[in-house]
């Protein structure tokens, strides 16, 4: 019997860097479920934010590695008229984009969809995109065009995925009668064991994501500049720098900080090479406005690092489980409460800490029962 087909379109993927969680988030789907059905990866061969095409690809072709399709548009080849004839060539049994807010590769798509040019069924993941904190930027273009999507009905043939509750319900706040499955995000990277060396009155920090104004490291940074004198702190940032006008605004808030607080710009993390590099560290500190997942913090977690974050995100038992915080984006004491309790953490202390964080997301991540959740949720898609 021959396995259904799957087109698969993101704007962004590998060999890229510099999009985040999202390519995590499909990059592991498709490793886990690639037996299971036959997938068609559409994206773009260029990086998020970079004009330099992807050397090792050939572009506006089909090629074929580990058993996964691979298109990747070039960008005078990309519009909509031609992303149908690709879907066409491949028809699928399923439409699967991953984002909300992309013109060529969801809009498009429910355009298509509502003009029944498109036979497939098509899901939709927003990838966090319909969150209280990603609506808040940019919000009145948002606003306006999910008012005319709803009052045209642009989403009424569309299946959303949600990758856990509150999604949902971000979802049905914007379309009241949305057809919705919920199923987890996935990630496939492996528990490690941490390396680093704790040093009472010592932390070694690092943010791992988007250097973009929903991930808050300008308050990540105003809050370092809190810490009392007596603990030395240093913060490594790795991640694609989205805006220069908000890295400026970060820049002036680093020369602000105190002598006993240092910060460094690492630039950005190899796909492959993220866990290697951050067991390096102690904890993750991101207080982002909105993680629909977070392959950051689950990452960190993985690699025994615990983390300080805010609770606009799926990981908000941390502290009951003694794998870091998850606090309330206002109360910004608590914020220089966590980060002095773990600077004051000996060696013994911080691995017992390191150890909870692993447990706690081993836990979460049941990669065999997530695995029989998204066969069942493709198969019902295409069977509906």
């Amino acid at each position: 019997m021959s396995k259904k087909k799957i087109a698969v379109l993101i704007d962004w993927y590998l060999p890229g860097t510099k999009a985040g969680g999202p390519v995590r988030s499909v990059y592991s789907l498709l490793q886990l479920l690639k037996n299971d059905f036959e997938f068609y990866l559409i994206t773009t061969n260029q990086d998020l934010g970079s004009t330099n095409c992807y050397e090792a690809i050939t572009p506006d072709t089909f090629v074929t590695k580990e058993e996964v399709h691979y298109y990747y548009f070039s960008k005078n080849k990309l519009d909509q008229k031609t992303i149908l004839q690709v879907l066409n060539t491949i028809e699928p049994d399923l439409v699967y984009t991953n984002s909300f807010w992309s013109f060529p590769f969801s809009i498009s798509i429910v355009h298509l969809k509502k003009k029944n040019l498109i036979k497939a069924p098509v899901l939709l993941a927003p990838r966090g995109m319909l969150g209280k904190g990603a609506l808040g930027l940019k919000s009145f273009k948002k606003q306006l065009f999910l008012f005319f999507a709803k009052t045209l009905g642009w989403y009424d043939h569309i299946i959303f995925h949600a990758t856990q509750h509150q999604e949902e319900a971000d979802i049905l706040s914007k379309f009241r009668s949305a057809r919705i499955c919920v199923a987890p995000n996935i990630n496939e990277a492996a528990v490690i064991e941490n390396r680093s060396q704790k040093t009472a009155g010592h932390l070694k920090l690092f943010f791992l994501s988007r250097v973009a104004q929903v991930k808050n490291l300008h308050m990540a940074l105003e809050l370092l500049r809190t810490i009392p004198s007596e603990y030395t702190i240093s913060y490594a940032i790795f991640g694609n720098i989205e805006s220069q006008d908000y890295w400026q605004e970060c820049q002036n808030l680093i020369k602000q900080l105190p002598q006993n607080v240092s910060v460094v710009y690492k630039g950005e993390l190899p796909f492959h090479a993220v866990q290697e590099t951050i067991r390096e560290y102690q904890f993750l500190f991101l207080p982002t406005l909105n993680e629909n997942f977070g392959h950051s913090i689950v990452e960190s977690l993985l690699c025994g690092c615990p983390a300080i974050i805010s609770d606009q995100t799926p990981w908000n038992d941390l502290e009951k489980n003694g794998a870091g915080f998850a606090i309330a984006l206002h109360d910004k004491q608590r914020f220089t409460e966590a980060l002095i309790r773990s600077a004051r953490l000996n060696q013994e202390e911080f691995q017992k800490t390191s150890l909870s964080a692993s447990d706690y997301i081993r836990k979460k991540i049941d990669v065999p029962a997530i695995h029989q959740h998204y066969k069942t949720l493709f198969n019902d898609c295409i069977k509906n």
